[in-house]
C-alpha cells in the first residue's frame, strides 16, 4: 500500500504541541508522518530535540536556522547529504541510520559540528533499517573519528579514549586519502649504530676519562627511546581499522 503524504506547516506544528506560539516549541516528534519537506520547521528557532523519523525527507534543510537543537532524529528517510548540519553547534546527537549517504566526503561536514558526541549512521544491534552505504567502505569508522574527535559513542560503540585513527593520522602513518584504507609504516632505523655509540662515549686519549654520572644517564635516555620505539611499534603492529 502506498503511504500518505502530508504537508507540514505551521498550524500543522502547533495543533500537534499545543503550543499556540511556535517559538515556543522546544521538543517536536513528527515519525511517520509522510512529510516530505519540513520547511515548517524554520519557524521552530527554539527548537532543541526533534525527530522526523520514518518519512520521506530527501534533504536536511529544514534544520537551517534552528541553532539551538542539541538533538536531531531522522532515520529511516532519503537523506544524501549532511551539508545542511553546518552552524549546528549546539549539536550533541545525530541519528541519521537508513539513509542515503554513500560519499566519504559527506562525512567532512561533521567538522562543522564541535560539540557532536553521538551519531549513529547505522545500528548494529537492529536488523530492521538498513545502513547508509558508506558505513560499508573500510576507512568510514577511521575517516569519522577523525573529522569528529569529540565522539563518545558511533553507531551504538563506545569510542575508545585513545583515538587510535586519529594518532597514526597525525603520526602520518594513515593517509589522508579516504579512498586510500592501506596503513603506510615507515622502517624504524636506528639513527647510531652501537658502534657508533660506543666509540662516541669513549674519550680520545689525551683528554680526562669520560663523567660516570652522565653516561648513566644517556644510557637510561637511550633506554627509554627504545622502549618508546617498542610501544609505538605495538600500537602500529595491532592497528585494526573499523
Amino acid at each position: 500500500l502506498q503511504r500518505r503524504t502530508m504537508e507540514l506547516t505551521v498550524e500543522v506544528i502547533k495543533e500537534k504541541t499545543g503550543e499556540f506560539d511556535i517559538e515556543g516549541v522546544h521538543t517536536l516528534n513528527l515519525t511517520g508522518m509522510g512529510l516530505r519537506s519540513a520547511h515548517a520547521l524554520e519557524a521552530c528557532t527554539n527548537l532543541t530535540d526533534l525527530n522526523v523519523s520514518d518519512n520521506f525527507l530527501s534533504s536536511l534543510d529544514f534544520v537551517a536556522g534552528l541553532t539551538q537543537l542539541k538533538r536531531l532524529v531522522c532515520s529511516t528517510n532519503r537523506v544524501s547529504s549532511l551539508a545542511p548540519l553546518k552552524g549546528l553547534d549546539s549539536l550533541h546527537t545525530l541519528v541519521l541510520d537508513a539513509n542515503d549517504i554513500s560519499s566519504l566526503d559527506e562525512l567532512h561536514h561533521l567538522e562543522a559540528l564541535p560539540n557532536l558526541q553521538h551519531l549513529y549512521l547505522r545500528k548494529l544491534y537492529r536488523e530492521v533499517a538498513e545502513p547508509n552505504l558508506v558505513c560499508g567502505h573500510p576507512s568510514y569508522r577511521p575517516t569519522v573519528l577523525r573529522v569528529a574527535p569529540s565522539l563518545v559513542n558511533l553507531d551504538g560503540e563506545r569510542v575508545r579514549n585513545e583515538n587510535q585513527s586519529g594518532i597514526l593520522y597525525a603520526l602520518g602513518a594513515v593517509t589522508e586519502d579516504a579512498d586510500d584504507a592501506t596503513l603506510e609504516v615507515p622502517e624504524v632505523k636506528p639513527v647510531f649504530t652501537r658502534k657508533e655509540l660506543d666509540e662516541a662515549c669513549r674519550p680520545p686519549p689525551d683528554q680526562a676519562p669520560i663523567d660516570h654520572k652522565l653516561a648513566k644517564e644517556f644510557e637510561t635516555l637511550v633506554l627509554d627511546s627504545k622502549r618508546l620505539a617498542a610501544t609505538a611499534r605495538a600500537l602500529v603492529a595491532n592497528y585494526e581499522p573499523d
